[in-house]
């Protein structure tokens, strides 16, 4: 019930729409129209259809599924990874946009199977103003996960400001060190590496260090990419490649197709996943990977490397700083 009225709604896949009642019929005989099977389950009970080959209506009844009563209400109430008034957003002063990604972040992090244990250590390379990370923190101690966080970044007056925002939580797990991912070393492995919207091969050299330092999981979300879209627009150019939005587009597609491929040859299972909405942003795609050794994926993993870095013409900066091509 909305305040406009009675409506039906209908999802989709990802869409969701909401259906006026008096459009219903229609809208149903069109949905009909090619089903084979349809359920209905209501609270007086249940209708089971199937479509002969015929195509005649064969119906039949049972009890309801469930006696639970109809909810009236429009939205059930949101399960947010972090309060709504969580006191990380107003420390780090973010907009409303920026708390949703926040959430979906959480979101998108919560699979990894590194949560459930009492300590975790966390390593953002190029961290800057690290809401992100810090939410991680925040996260974990709503779940009873101490995360360990090292905040990393070349910008030493972003890192102080980064320590006055995690002294004012009171997040005494999270430090912040002004230096590069190259430079950084840990006497232990560490369990999680991200890096978000690290500028062109700056996200290769986060994932070599994820690498290096044997995270168990590494995830990044990539920003430009002007390396290989260089490398692609030196060679024959042809009706796709001689525009340069399309050559751009295309060169992120290879870019992170290789990143995924040389992740899976080194031992590591990869999602490709959307992070940050398409209406926001043209830059929204995230590498999830968690390392799972498999000899039949690496095997695959490094065939498909190969061709499609030599069918491209490319080197990119993620073989040079990973040993991933030709068997190496």
């Amino acid at each position: 019930m909305l305040k406009r009225g009675s409506v039906v709604k209908l999802v989709d896949g990802p869409r969701t729409e909401t259906i006026p009642r008096e459009e219903w019929p229609a809208r149903l005989d069109a949905l009909l129209e090619n089903a084979r099977n349809v359920h209905l389950l209501a609270p007086d009970g249940d209708v089971h259809a199937r479509r002969s080959k015929k195509g005649k209506w064969l119906v039949s009844r049972g009890k309801a599924s469930s006696s639970a009563p109809i909810a009236a209400a429009h939205d059930r109430t949101p399960q947010r990874a972090l309060p709504q008034a969580h006191p990380l957003f107003a420390a780090t002063h973010i907009s409303h946009d920026k708390e949703r990604q926040v959430q979906h972040y959480i979101e998108l992090l919560r699979p990894l199977p590194i949560w459930g244990r009492e300590r975790i250590s966390v390593v953002d390379a190029g961290c800057g103003k690290a809401y992100m990370s810090l939410a991680l923190v925040a996260y974990g101690r709503e779940v009873g996960t101490r995360v360990e966080l090292v905040g990393l970044d070349a910008n030493a007056q972003v890192i102080e400001i980064m320590r006055g925002i995690a002294n004012e939580l009171g997040y005494d797990e999270a430090r912040f060190e002004a230096t590069t991912i190259d430079d950084y070393e840990s006497d232990t492995p560490i369990d999680l590496l991200v890096s978000l919207h690290a500028c062109d091969t700056a996200t290769d050299d986060a994932i070599a260090a994820g690498v290096r330092l044997q995270a168990e999981a590494i995830v990044v979300a990539p920003c430009c990419h002007h390396e290989l879209a260089a490398q692609i627009a030196s060679n024959e150019k042809d009706g796709l490649l001689r525009h340069g939005l399309l050559l751009g587009r295309q060169a992120d597609l290879v870019t992170d197709a290789l990143r995924a491929a040389a992740l899976e040859t080194l031992g590591y299972r990869v999602d490709v996943i959307e992070f940050v909405s398409a209406e926001h942003t043209a830059k929204n795609l995230m590498l999830r990977a968690v390392r799972a050794p498999s000899a039949t994926r690496a095997a695959r993993a490094r065939r498909e490397y190969d061709e499609l870095r030599d069918r491209w013409g490319v080197r990119p900066a993620i073989e040079r700083a990973l040993a991933v091509s030709h068997g190496r």
